[in-house]
Order: structure tokens, then sequence, then C-alpha cells
């Protein structure tokens, strides 16, 4: 019983005190202001006692009232007691000891955390004391080694807060705090645009993320499909982004993010020999990794048919020309913007996102099937070569049996049979037989005949019909050109 009596008011007195006790040691911009005007209270409070008992010495005569004006005597019979030998013997003491504590810190700050400066501690210590003059660190760069080079005499990244960052666009930064908490501080928006966070004390740097779009490249990626063939990616490439969250960019954002995402590839990385690896490695083991999924999801036929027709169609050679060169024969190429599709499915952006990222787009150069799998086929006629000149056939096959692809090739026969006529008549205005006051009836004539001709061969193909009253032109030319006739024998 007697020890809970003893304990109780004890306690009480601690709940009483603590709350006093952390708001003047605290590390932040209101406890700085309260200490300042603690000690400078105290010092003037000091002095004005010191003037008081020593009973005001130094006063002027009152003859010197006569001698200088009102104010002036008022003045300075006020201001120099305060600077009288007499106080100022007590006062210079005092004024030694706070310079000499600060002088002691100062240096042991620099001793401690190895400044280059003995000022640079100096004038970290008075901003943290009475929050005068906080340093500013710069947050420019997306690596703390290179702030570390390019700030090497800011104490902030040495010893930590209090002080102001100010974050430049594109960047983020990740703090923690004295307990180990991390916060998260990203460029100002607009109606932030001249405020600078303000860091605590001892809240120290833990890493800076660059929230520009990021490229993972990978010259060559073997993969299997889900049948056991090899592919090979070359110059497989992936855009990645820092987790948005669904935020769309803008002007005022350009560069969406959420802290989530920033703690996770600030903490989320592994650490090495040398030291935490920086996210930005990783990207092309991602880009490894995801290429090998996305490969495993098919069979070689299904990855086959990702190839649209339209490729054929464009690179393909037409019927009656030499076929490609036998080591383009199992190169497969894929459009961007189609293979973006196929890679953004529910699960990858899941596990990107466990790993702070999103995916912008994938590209990949080429995708190959080589024969090197299979070391006991001819160089010349190996399985790849034939599985893909058998698949290339199917898809030609498919291509030529379209309705598109024949109505194309029909117009484009057509455009060259009208310009090889065009050709001709202008041939025959210019080089014709007849003199030139007859050449028009020579190019009637010529027309005449490539009409025949052309209504010959639409009344030859089952699909295609002549024109209407296309027989009745056809006539009525022939018929011009005999008038000039009978007119030439009748005259």
């Amino acid at each position: 019983m007697s020890q809970q009596a003893y304990v109780r008011p004890t306690s009480a007195v601690q709940s009483v005190v603590k709350p006093f006790a952390d708001l003047l040691l605290a590390k932040n911009k209101t406890s700085a202001v309260i200490r300042l005007s603690i000690v400078g209270v105290s010092f003037v409070l000091y002095w004005f006692i010191i003037v008081l008992l020593a009973d005001f010495p130094g006063e002027l005569p009152l003859e010197w009232q006569v001698r200088l004006p009102s104010v002036a005597y008022i003045f300075i019979n006020t201001f120099i007691p305060f600077f009288h030998p007499r106080v100022l013997a007590h006062l210079l003491p005092v004024v030694a000891a706070i310079l000499g504590s600060l002088f002691v810190g100062s240096l042991y700050l620099t001793d401690l955390f190895e400044l280059d400066s003995f000022w640079v501690a100096a004038n970290y210590l008075i901003g943290a004391l009475f929050g005068l003059g906080y340093p500013t660190l710069m947050i420019n760069r997306g690596d703390i080694n290179d702030l570390e080079a390019e700030h090497s005499n800011n104490p902030l990244l040495r010893i930590g807060g209090p002080g102001y960052i100010n974050v430049h666009l594109g960047f983020a930064a990740v703090f923690e705090t004295e307990e180990g908490l991390p916060r998260v501080y990203g460029p100002p928006t607009d109606d932030q645009e001249m405020r600078r966070p303000f860091i605590e004390g001892f809240e120290r740097l833990r890493g800076v993320v660059d929230l520009r779009d990021q490229l993972g490249k990978v010259d060559e990626v073997r993969a299997v499909t889900r049948d056991g063939i090899e592919v090979y990616a070359r110059d497989a490439q992936m855009l990645f982004r820092v987790y948005s969250g669904g935020q769309q960019r803008s002007l005022q954002s350009p560069y969406p993010y959420t802290e989530d995402g920033i703690r996770r590839l600030v903490y989320g990385q592994a650490v090495q020999k040398e030291g935490q690896r920086k996210w930005e490695d990783t990207l092309p083991e991602i880009v490894s990794r995801e290429i090998r999924k996305f490969v495993a999801r098919h069979t070689i036929e299904e990855f086959l048919a990702l190839q649209p027709s339209r490729m054929l169609e464009e690179g393909e050679p037409s019927p009656g020309k030499a076929d490609q060169p036998e080591d383009q024969g199992s190169l497969i190429q894929i459009p961007r913007r189609q293979l973006s599709e196929h890679f953004h499915t529910e699960q990858l952006k899941q596990d990107l996102q466990d790993n702070g990222l999103e995916l912008a787009w994938v590209g990949v150069g080429t995708w190959e099937v080589r024969d090197v799998q299979f070391p006991s086929a001819p160089s010349d006629t190996g399985p790849a070569k034939t599985m893909m000149a058998t698949w290339r056939d199917l898809q030609r096959a498919n291509l030529y049996d379209s309705a598109d692809y024949q109505a194309r090739e029909h117009d484009r026969y057509l455009g060259e049979r009208t310009a090889d006529g065009i050709q001709e008549l202008i041939r025959t205005w210019k080089h014709g037989e007849l003199p030139k006051s007859y050449r028009c009836f020579e190019m009637l004539s010529v027309f005449h005949q490539q009409l025949n001709q052309m209504v010959h061969r639409l009344e030859t193909e089952p699909d295609l019909n002549p024109p209407p009253d296309i027989n009745m032109v056809v006539d009525h030319i022939r018929f011009l050109i005999r008038s000039k006739e009978i007119g030439d024998a009748e005259t």
C-alpha cells in the first residue's frame, strides 16, 4: 500500500510535466520558437535585473539635458545603463557560456557526422535549437549517391532534419522519422507552388524515386511456349511508370503517383553486398520474366496467330514473285499495340502493382523460332523453317481467298489497266500516224479498241458484269469513225 501511495504522486507529476517537456524539447518549428522565446526573454529579463540592481549606473548629468535634444537625452539616458561596465561584467559570462555551448555542440556534430565544415554544423545547430536559418535540400536527382555528390555539405543528408526540402518536378522522396515511420514528399501542386515541405528533427532521407517513365530493355529473351517450342524475343522493351492508382496525367499533375507505390519501390528492393539495389536495375529482369510468362500462355499455333494477316500482305511476296530469303523464314513481327493489349492482364497489373509499378507499353523488335533447338535438323530444311513456311502458306492462302483481298486486287488491276489506257491515248496524240488535223479520229480508234477489250474481258469473267449500255457507247464510237471514213470517200 505504501508503495502505491508513493508511486501515484510521481505518476501524477510526470503526467503534468511530460507534455510541457515534450513540447519544449520537440524538434519542430513550434518548439524552436518556444525555445528562442524562453532564451530571449530570460536573457533580457536577466539584463534588466542587473541594471536595476546596479541602480541604473552611468546616467547622464542634468546639464546635458540643455545641450542635447530632449528625445536624444531620453534615449541615451535610457539605454546607456545597459552597457555600463558594471552591468557588462555580469552579462558577458552568460553570453560566453551560451556561445561556448554552441561552439562545443558544433564541434561535436562536426566530428560525429564527419561534416566538412565547422560552420555547417554551427548553422545547423542554431537552426535546430532556435529555428534560425533552417537548411534547405534540393531533391533534383533520382539517386541518393548523386544527391550526396552534388550536396555534400548539406547537413540534411548527413544528420537529417530539421529543415526544408524542395522536391523538383518528376521526383518523389521518402524520409524516415526518428521512430522509423516513412513519409513521402512529392513535387508541389499549383495550390502549393511556393510551399516547401518541412522535415522535423532527425528525419532522414531514405530514398528518391524518379517519377518519369523508365524503359527496361533486354537484347534477347529465351521463352518456351505451352507446347514446348522455344521462341526468342529480340530487342524486348517495356515502358514502366510508378503506380498511379488510376489517376490520369494532366498539366497540373504530369506524373501522378501513390504513396504506397513509392514506398514499395524504396523498401521492396533486395540488399546486396554493395548496398541496396536500385529499383531501375530490376527492370530488365521484370521484362525477361513477363516475356517468358506471355509466351508460356500460348501454344506455338496461338502465338503465330498473333501476327495479323495484313503483315503478310505488306511483307510477303505476291503470287508469282520470288520467296523471301531463307534467313527471314522464322522471324515473327507483332504490332506493339496488339502486343500491349495482350500484356495488359489483371495478373500482370497486380504483379507490377506489388512492385509499385504499372506498364505503359511493351515492344519487341522481332520474335524468332530457331532450328538450334533441333540439333539433328539440317540447317536448310529444319523443323523451325518448315513450320514457319507451312504457317505462312496457310496464312497466305487465307489471305488470297478473302473477299477484301480479292476486291483490292480487282481495284488495283483496274487501276493499272486504266493508267495503261490513258498512257496509250497520250502516246497516240503525241506520236500518231495520221496528221494532227485527223489525230482525234486516230485516238477514237484506239479508245474503241480498248473498250472492246474491256467488254470482252468482263464478259468472260463469271463474277464480273459489264456496265449497262456499254455496248451502245462502243457502237457510237464505231459510228463516228465510220462516218468520217464515208465522208472522206464521198469527197
